[in-house]
């Protein structure tokens, strides 16, 4: 390792952990996973349904595989929450006419209506938590986070 990421690592003797990158990280996003439950519970819905509940608008009739890559998340896990969302009326599945095997996944109109309601209370979080930053500022940490999630993911 070279020296010039010394100051950012654990394993130096005089190592602040506010200087840990990966701590802030976590904490920013404890910290919001926090704030959005605590938004949502109004409306019983959770962080995990939430992120399979938007996944879904942004990818309309994904497979349970494509949701369990764009939310991080195990694919056994992935399915339990997709059927409870089924269950709770907010999704329906059925099985991809091209390979059986797949199972896609769309949303209800009760799923697009508490899709809004997400991103309505979502717009108040968001707001909160940008607050004193310019938009390029906000696109300049997008574009460092996208690059880090890069250099991980080789």
């Amino acid at each position: 390792m070279t020296k010039k990421y010394a100051k950012f690592l654990p394993s130096g003797d005089d190592f602040n952990l506010e200087d840990f990158p990966y701590y802030w990280v976590t904490q920013v996003h404890a910290q919001y996973v926090l704030n959005v439950d605590h938004a949502l519970k109004k409306y019983g819905v959770d962080n995990s349904r939430r992120r399979i509940l938007l996944a879904l608008k942004s990818k309309p009739n994904a497979s349970v595989s494509d949701l369990s890559e764009m939310v991080v998340s195990k694919m056994s896990t992935t399915t339990k929450i997709v059927y409870r969302l089924k269950d709770e009326g907010f999704v329906n599945t059925y099985s991809c006419e091209d390979d059986a095997r797949i199972t896609r996944v769309v949303l209800t109109e009760k799923g697009h209506l508490m899709t809004q309601k997400i991103n309505d209370l979502m717009n108040i979080v968001l707001e909160q938590s940008f607050e004193g930053l310019t938009p390029l500022q906000i696109e300049k940490m997008i574009e460092s986070l996208k690059h880090i999630f890069k250099n991980l993911s080789r």
